[in-house]
C-alpha cells in the first residue's frame, strides 16, 4: 500500500514538474481592423469631397505608420443663373497624409489654383489660390463592423485675392471632425459630423466670424474587390453669418488599381441653390498614392 502511494505521488510530482518548467505557448497577435491591413487604400483616402475647398476628412483610418499617402485631384464647376454661367476650375486640390506611431498621422494641405471665368453670379471672375491648411487625426477604433476616428484641421488665411471676390476669407479657420464608418458586407455606411469656426469676408475692416455645422452620410457598394459606387448627402448650416442652409450631393465611383494606388471619379449637384443661382454641378477626378 506504501508503495504504491509512493508511486502516485511520484507519477503526480513529475506531471506538475512537467507543466511547471515547460515553454509557455506563444499567444498569437490580434488580427489587425480593416484599416490596418495591407493594401486597404481605398478605405484610407478621403477623397473626392464635396465642394470647392480639398477633402481633408471623411475617412476613419489613417496612414500606416512610417508611411506618407498624397491625394490630388481635379475639379470644374458650373453655376447657372438668370440666364448666365459661370466656371470654377480647381487643382490640384493636394492633401499630403503623414503616418505617425499609435494611429495618428499628421494633414497638410498645400494652396489649390483656383480660376472663375464666365458672368459674375456669385463672385466676379478671378483667378488665385486657396488657403492652405494642417491637421492632425488620431483613429479611436478598428474593429472588424465599426471603425472612428476625431480630427482637428486649421486652415490659414493664405490664399489670394482675399475678400468676397477672392478664394480667402482673409482668416483662420478650425474644424473639429468625427467621422465614423459601419461595414456591412458589399454595402457601407460612414457620417462626418463636423463643428467649424468658420469665417466670411462681410466685414469692410476684416472677416467676419459664425460657427457652421455640417453633418454628412455616405453609402457605398462594392461592386468587387476594387471597384466601389458612393453616394453622399452633406448639409451646411449656416452658410454665412446671416444664416442659410447648404445642401449637396455627390455620387462618385472609386478604383483600386493595386495596394498604393486609387483613381475616383464623381459628380456633384448643389441640392439646395442660393438666389441668384439656379443651380449648380461639379465633375471631378483624382488619385492618391501611398508610399
Amino acid at each position: 500500500m506504501i508503495l504504491c502511494y509512493r508511486g502516485m505521488l511520484s507519477a503526480v510530482l513529475t506531471v506538475g514538474l512537467t507543466f511547471a518548467f515547460s515553454p509557455t505557448p506563444a499567444q498569437s497577435a490580434p488580427a489587425p481592423g480593416p484599416c490596418e491591413q495591407t493594401g486597404t487604400i481605398g478605405a484610407i483616402v478621403d477623397r473626392p469631397g464635396l465642394g470647392r475647398p480639398t477633402a481633408n476628412n471623411g475617412s476613419p483610418c489613417v496612414v500606416p505608420p512610417d508611411h506618407v499617402l498624397t491625394e490630388i485631384g481635379y475639379r470644374n464647376q458650373t453655376t447657372v443663373g438668370n440666364g448666365s454661367t459661370s466656371k470654377l476650375e480647381v487643382f490640384p486640390l493636394a492633401l499630403i497624409r503623414v503616418g505617425l506611431r499609435t494611429r495618428t498621422e499628421i494633414i497638410l494641405q498645400p494652396p489649390a489654383y483656383s480660376n472663375r471665368s464666365g458672368a459674375a453670379l456669385i463672385a466676379k471672375p478671378a483667378i488665385g489660390v486657396q488657403d492652405e491648411g494642417v491637421g492632425l487625426k488620431r483613429m479611436l477604433h478598428d474593429h472588424s463592423k465599426f471603425q472612428d476616428a476625431v480630427e482637428i484641421f486649421y486652415t490659414a488665411p493664405t490664399g489670394t485675392p482675399k475678400g468676397s471676390t477672392g478664394f480667402s476669407a482673409g482668416a483662420p479657420t478650425f474644424t473639429l471632425s468625427y467621422t465614423a464608418a459601419f461595414p456591412l458586407g458589399d454595402v457601407g455606411i460612414s457620417i462626418t459630423q463636423n463643428a467649424i469656426a468658420n469665417a466670411s469676408p462681410l466685414d469692410p475692416r476684416g472677416a467676419t466670424h459664425f460657427f457652421s455645422y455640417q453633418p454628412s452620410l455616405t453609402i457605398s457598394y462594392g461592386f468587387a474587390p476594387n471597384l466601389n459606387l458612393a453616394v453622399t448627402d452633406q448639409f451646411t448650416s449656416p452658410l454665412a453669418p446671416s444664416g442659410g442652409t447648404g445642401n449637396r450631393n455627390l455620387i462618385a465611383m472609386q478604383g483600386v488599381l493595386s495596394p498604393k494606388v486609387v483613381l475616383d471619379v464623381e459628380y456633384e449637384i448643389n441640392a439646395h441653390p442660393v438666389s441668384p443661382v439656379v443651380r449648380q454641378h461639379a465633375i471631378g477626378v483624382g488619385a492618391a498614392f501611398e508610399l
